[in-house]
């Protein structure tokens, strides 16, 4: 599966949100997935030759983190079920 732009775009502000909503800093971010600063960068902004898995492992990441907080996550509108990019 393969987003347009306008997907990217929208996936890009849910990604952005659930960011804002964690707390998690880009530190917590990067050692968890192991990327650098750049790398999270592209991944945040779903910029070109961004790795879908790793978009999918942050989403995830992130998610698990906001609920453990007790939380409510931004609700994606995109990436709601992965289905082609598995990585567990």
């Amino acid at each position: 599966m393969s987003l347009n732009a306008a997907q990217k775009k929208q996936t890009s502000i849910e990604l952005h949100e659930n960011y804002k909503i964690s707390g998690l800093t880009s530190e917590d971010i990067q050692a968890y997935l192991g990327l650098n600063a750049d790398q999270l960068e592209s991944t945040m902004n779903i910029a070109p030759g961004s790795d879908p898995t790793t978009i999918w492992r942050l989403r995830d990441y992130m998610e698990d983190k906001i609920k453990e907080q007790g939380k409510t996550p931004y609700p994606y509108s995109i990436l709601i079920e992965n289905i082609y990019f598995p990585y567990k």
